[in-house]
């Protein structure tokens, strides 16, 4: 068999990364299964992540100069956060790599180390019983792993939570937009190149300032941010038709498509990052569309309308919820009442990371809203 040539292997992994990056949505996976960094042994820390290709392509950027394994798994080639929201990374995915993997005969250790937006949709207990193996929750990024492994696997509150930083922000918005505006590009190249070069324009002018400006405006959901930019660019052409209306049919018709090519760009801008509740669920519920194939909307935005709530009888004050939390929602009680706060509610986002990790399932969701039939 002949050797793989190194140069031919580099620019296939460049050209994926690149695919990774611009077709966010697409899944691109990888091969499930075991990795070695360094010279690891049988005490030597597991991590575990999704088998997205471009986050292991990143985590193995944080994980090449400690002695750990790192254990892929199967979660059909998407994000841990969606993966794990979404019902493809769950204990399942854990048990059956941990048990193909033959990790167990490898190690004395029996603890994996999980990304921490993935505590949505593992069942550690689950894995702890079929597996053996015990689950924590490490960083919620890569980069604070080397940090983390040299703070003797301890995370600081920096280490829980989400933050979303001008790189972050537009290197997911271009991964989501860049199949809708080279979809644009087709339709006009078929039918229109009249307008080309100023959709081009248009396009990377209003994702970068959508996604570069986002924290900055005004809204508290993705849908009233759009609905002010939308109204924003109605008053700024009232406004240009009254002091001047040179060229009016060519500005009214660049307002036009910036108005749909902000709808198409923000879409979906809170579901994009842990941060925020997704508005576009109860969105579709209300106009009545409940489904689309195996996407519940109706249920999910039952979700997204909720509030968490604790059971201090039921409580052990074993801070898991306050660990998983993203968002900083929770505080440790100080006394022997009142056991775990939910000190910011106003933050939570409902990511049920809490609900799913509570071991005596003192945190539940309260209905946000009533049911057409008047019901809870």
């Amino acid at each position: 068999m002949l050797p793989k040539n190194p140069v031919k292997m580099e620019i296939k992994e460049t050209l994926r990364t690149v695919f990774g990056t611009l077709f966010r949505l697409l899944p691109l996976s990888v091969e499930p299964g075991l990795r070695f960094f360094g010279h690891p042994d049988d005490k030597s820390p597991v991590f575990v992540t999704a088998n997205f290709d471009l986050t292991v392509k990143r985590v193995t950027k944080y994980l090449k100069d400690l002695d750990c394994y790192l254990l892929v798994a199967p979660t059909r080639g998407v994000n841990v956060w969606c993966a794990a929201k979404g019902g493809n990374f769950t204990a399942h995915s854990l048990i059956s790599v941990v048990k193909t993997s033959g990790l167990s005969s490898k190690l004395v250790n029996r603890t994996l180390i999980l990304p921490q937006l993935a505590a949505p949709g593992v069942d550690t207990e689950l894995v702890k019983k079929k597996t053996g193996w015990d689950c924590k929750f490490g960083p919620v990024y890569a980069k604070d792993i080397p940090e983390y492994a040299a703070n003797g696997f301890k995370k600081t509150d920096s280490m829980r939570r989400v933050r979303w930083p001008l790189t972050d922000r537009l290197d997911v918005g271009i991964g989501i937009f860049f199949p809708i505006f080279l979809a644009i590009l087709a339709i006009l190249a078929i039918f229109s190149r009249a307008w080309m070069s100023e959709i081009v324009i248009l396009s990377w002018g209003l994702l970068f300032l959508m996604y570069g400006f986002y924290p900055l405006i005004p809204g508290k959901a993705g849908w009233h941010k759009i609905l002010f930019l939308e109204a924003l660019m109605v008053v700024s052409l009232l406004g240009y038709i009254l002091l001047d209306g040179n060229q009016l049919n060519y500005i009214r018709n660049l307002f036009f498509m910036a108005m749909g090519l902000v709808i198409l760009i923000g879409i979906d801008f809170d579901g994009v990052t842990p941060l925020y509740k997704s508005a576009f669920d109860p969105l579709l519920d209300k106009i009545g569309i409940k489904r689309l194939g195996p996407v519940d909307f109706h249920e999910r935005a039952k979700i997204a309308s909720s509030k968490i709530t604790i059971n201090q009888n039921q409580c052990t004050s074993c801070g898991i919820c306050y660990d998983v939390c993203p968002r900083g929602v929770y505080e440790m009680g100080k006394d022997k009442q009142v056991k775990v706060v939910i000190k910011y509610p106003e933050l939570c986002e409902v990511c049920e990371a809490c609900i799913m990790q509570c071991p005596t399932r003192a945190i539940s969701l309260k209905p946000g809203f009533k049911s057409k039939q008047g019901n809870p």
